[in-house]
C-alpha cells in the first residue's frame, strides 16, 4: 500500500512571529502582544492499517542528526538573549551560554559518530557529551532530560513515554526544584505530549509529528507563565530563560522531525520526500518567537545577583561497573547530599551510559512518583552492572570544603574535569570593551592548577580554573573552556598539569578545525540542496559557525603553580596577554622545601633586585617561615612587594618566584 495523506483533519498550533513579540510585566494584567499569535492549522494524517513496520525507532538517526545541529544554532543565536533574561537561580547573565555550550558539546559527539549508527545510540551519545561539557545549572539540567530521552529511546518507548521520562528525570537531579523554570518546561510539555498522544498510534510519524508539535505548545505556555510563577521572575520582570531555552530545543526537534515526514501535505512546498540533512539551511529557520524582556533589576529578593564570595564548582565523576559501598540509585542522593552541606544550586545528574530514567543510579532523590519507583526496580539491576558516569554542580562560598567533597568521591571512583569559576566575576568578560579603549582586547583567562588553594584566588580574578584533583587536566579540557569563555580574547595558563602550551595550541586548532569542517559539510548541503530545488533553501543563513569562540587564543606555558599565578596577576593588572607574557618571560622559579627555603631564596635574590617576590605554601609550612623569608626580601630591596599564597596541598614544598625590576 503506498503511503499517502488520508483522512486529514487538522488541530491547532500557536505559533508566533520570528522575532519578539510577548512579554510580562509587573503583573499578568500588563502582558501585551505586540503581534499577535497566528492560529495555523497542523494537518493531520491517520495512518492506513498494516504500514508500519514493529520496533520503529522512536526519532530515527537522520533526525537525532538534524535536531542536534538544528538546536544547538538556535541556543547559539538566541544565548545573547537568554543570557540577558537570566534572574534565577542567580542573575549570573549564563543561562543561554552555558546551554548552548552544553549542546555543542553533544553535536561533536554525535558528529563523530559513524553514519550507520542508529538513533537510539545517537542520543546516548548526545546526551554522554551533553554531560561531559556541561555547563552550569541550566546545562546539567538539559544534559539530563537529554539522558532521560535517550534511556526511553534505548527501551523502543514512545515519543511521549520519552517526554514524561526526560521531565522527571531533569527535576529529580535538583535538589530543590522550583516552579517557572526550565523544569516546570519539560513537565507542561511532557503533559501536551501525553494528550496528544493518547488515542493515535505512537509508530505514526504523522502522530509523532503531533506529539512534538504539542510539546512545543506546552513548553511555549510554561516560558510565557514563568514570570508569574516565580517571584524572582515576577520582580525583575522577565521571563524564565531557561525555560525559553528549552522551548527553543523542542521546537527544533518537532522541526528536524517534519522534515523526515514522506506525506507531501506534512512538508514544506517543494521539499516532499527530500532526506533529512544537518545543513543549517535545508529547514526553517528556529528562532525564539517571545520577548524575555530585559531585566528590571538584577538582584530581586528570591534569586539575585551572585554573592561577591559565591563560586560555581562542577566535576564529572566515573564509577566503575559493580563499584562497592552504594547500590544502584544511591550515588545520586549521597552526593547531591554532601554537596547541600557546603553549598546551594546542588544538580547531580547521569548514571548508566545506556541510561536509566533517573530512578536507579540516575538522579533520584527529588519528588518522585509510583511511575519512577517502578522505573527504578526496572532497571537496578543493569545499572548496578554498568559503569556510570555523573556530573555534579554547586554554588559555595567555602571552595575548600566543596572540593573536600570531589576528592571524597575520588576513593570512590574517578573525579575529572573539574572547573571552577566566580558567578561574578566570568561572565562580566562577555561585554565589549569600554568606550576609548579602541584596539584593546577585554581578556578572558582559563588556567590549570594542581593546587586547589590557588583556584579560589583565580576564580575570584575572573578566571575559569582546571583543578587537578584525580585524573589530570588534559589539554582538550584547557581548549574546551577556552572556546566556551565569553570573553573576545582568553589567555590560557597551561599549569603543571595542563600537558604544557604545544599541546592545548593543537588541541584549540583541532576543535576550531572540526568546528570549520562541518560548518563547511552543512553549506555544501545546504547550497547542493538548494540549487536541486532551484531556489534558497528556506531559512538560509549565512554559515558561519554559531560556536566560533573567542577571536583570540593566546597558551603560554606555566610549568609550576607559580607560573600560572605570576601570569594571571600580570593580566588582572594590564588586561593585556602581552604583558603575562612579558611577566613570565623575566620570571625567576626555585622550587624546594620549608628548610631549603632561606638558602634559595638568598640565590635568587642575587640575581637582581626584585619587584615582586611570590611565595607559595604547601599546608605543612611552618607559619612563621612566610614572614621571615619577607624579611629577607626586604633586607635586600626595600620597594619590593612581597606576596604569599598557599596551594592548599599536603606536604612542605615552597615555590619561590622572583620578578626583577625592568
Amino acid at each position: 500500500m503506498e503511503r499517502g495523506c488520508l483522512n486529514v483533519g487538522s488541530v491547532t498550533a500557536t505559533v508566533g512571529p520570528p522575532t519578539g513579540a510577548l512579554w510580562t510585566g509587573g503583573g499578568s494584567s500588563d502582558r501585551r502582544r505586540t503581534s499577535a499569535p497566528e492560529e495555523v492549522p497542523v494537518p493531520h494524517v491517520e495512518s492506513p492499517v498494516d504500514v508500519w513496520v514493529d520496533n520503529v525507532e522512536m526519532l530515527d538517526a537522520a533526525v537525532v542528526r538534524t535536531w542536534a545541529v538544528l538546536a544547538a544554532e538556535a541556543l547559539g543565536s538566541a544565548r545573547a538573549t537568554l543570557d540577558g533574561a537570566n534572574v534565577f537561580p542567580v542573575a549570573d547573565g549564563d543561562t543561554g551560554t552555558n546551554m548552548h555550550l552544553t549542546l555543542r558539546e553533544g553535536v561533536h559527539a554525535v558528529r563523530a559518530e559513524p553514519v550507520d549508527a542508529g538513533g537510539a545510540r545517537l542520543l546516548r551519545l548526545l546526551a554522554r557529551g551533553a554531560l561531559l561539557g556541561a555547563r552550569g545549572n541550566s546545562g546539567s539540567i538539559l544534559s539530563e532530560w537529554l539522558r532521560g530521552l535517550a534511556a526511553s529511546a534505548t527501551r523502543r518507548a514512545s515519543l511521549a513515554e520519552a517526554l514524561d521520562v526526560a521531565a522527571r528525570t531533569a527535576a529529580r537531579a535538583v535538589a530543590h526544584p522550583a516552579p517557572g523554570t526550565i523544569l516546570t518546561a519539560a513537565e507542561v510539555a511532557a503533559g501536551a505530549a501525553r494528550e496528544a498522544a493518547a488515542g493515535h498510534d505512537p509508530a505514526d510519524p504523522a502522530s509523532r509529528q503531533r506529539v512534538l508539535d504539542a510539546a512545543r505548545a506546552g513548553a511555549r505556555r510554561a516560558a510565557l507563565d514563568s514570570g508569574q510563577a516565580l517571584a524572582a521572575l515576577r520582580d525583575a520582570g522577565v521571563l524564565d530563560s531557561g525555560a525559553a531555552g528549552l522551548l527553543l530545543v523542542l521546537h527544533a526537534l518537532a522541526e528536524a522531525h517534519r522534515r523526515s515526514l514522506p506525506y507531501p501535505c506534512l512538508t514544506a512546498p517543494g521539499t516532499a520526500g527530500r532526506a533529512v540533512s544537518e545543513a543549517r539551511g535545508t529547514m526553517s529557520t528556529v528562532t525564539l518567537d517571545i520577548d524575555l524582556r530585559e531585566p528590571r533589576v538584577r538582584a530581586p529578593a528570591d534569586g539575585g545577583a551572585p554573592a561577591d564570595d559565591e563560586l560555581e564548582l562542577m566535576f564529572v565523576l566515573h564509577r566503575p561497573g559493580a563499584a562497592a559501598e552504594f547500590g544502584a540509585g544511591a550515588v545520586a542522593d549521597e552526593l547531591r547530599r554532601d554537596l547541600g552541606a557546603v553549598g546551594g544550586s546542588v544538580v547531580v545528574v547521569g548514571g548508566a551510559d545506556g541510561g536509566s530514567d533517573g530512578g536507579s543510579d540516575g538522579g533520584s532523590g527529588g519528588a518522585g512518583d509510583a511511575d519512577a519507583d517502578r522505573d527504578a526496580d526496572r532497571d537496578a539491576d543493569r545499572d548496578a552492572d554498568e559503569e556510570t558516569l555523573w556530573q555534579a554542580h554547586v554554588h559555595t562560598a567555602d571552595l575548600a570544603a566543596a572540593l573536600a567533597v570531589a576528592r571524597r568521591w575520588a576513593g570512590r571512583g574517578t573525579v575529572s574535569r573539574v572547573h571552577v569559576r566566580d558567578l561574578a566575576a566570568t561572565h562580566q568578560h562577555g561585554v565589549a570593551p569600554p568606550a576609548g579603549t579602541a584596539g584593546r582586547v577585554a581578556w578572558g583567562l582559563v588556567a590549570a592548577t594542581g593546587a586547589p588553594g590557588l583556584a579560589a584566588d583565580l576564580a575570584r580574578g575572573g578566571a575559569v580554573v582546571l583543578v587537578h584533583v584525580d585524573d589530570p587536566v588534559t589539554a582538550d579540557e584547557l581548549a574546551a573552556a577556552a572556546l566556551g569563555h565569553p570573553a573576545p580574547g582568553v589567555l590560557v595558563l597551561s599549569g603543571p598539569v595542563g600537558g604544557g602550551a604545544g599541546s592545548v595550541v593543537q588541541a584549540v586548532a583541532a576543535h576550531r578545525a572540526a568546528d570549520t569542517a562541518a560548518d563547511d559539510a552543512a553549506a555544501a548541503d545546504a547550497a547542493t540542496d538548494g540549487a536541486t530545488d532551484g531556489v534558497d533553501p528556506p531559512g538560509a543563513t549565512d554559515t558561519a559557525s554559531a560556536s566560533e569562540g573567542p577571536a583570540s587564543v593566546v597558551v603560554l606555558d606555566a610549568g609550576t603553580d607559580a607560573h600560572v599565578a605570576v601570569g594571571a596577576a600580570a593580566l588582572a593588572a594590564a588586561d593585556d596577554a602581552s604583558a603575562a607574557r612579558d611577566a613570565l618571560a623575566g620570571l625567576r622559579v626555585v622550587t624546594t622545601d620549608a628548610a631549603g627555603a632561606p638558602a634559595a631564596l638568598d640565590g635568587l635574590l642575587a640575581e637582581g633586585y626584585p619587584a615582586v617576590v611570590t611565595l607559595l605554601l604547601d599546608d605543612g609550612v611552618p607559619a612563621a617561615l612566610a614572614g621571615a623569608l619577607a624579611e629577607q626580601v626586604a633586607r635586600r630591596s626595600a620597594d619590593a612587594e612581597v606576596v604569599t599564597l598557599l596551594r592548599g596541598v599536603p606536604g612542605e614544598g615552597v615555590q619561590l618566584a622572583m620578578e626583577v625590576e625592568r
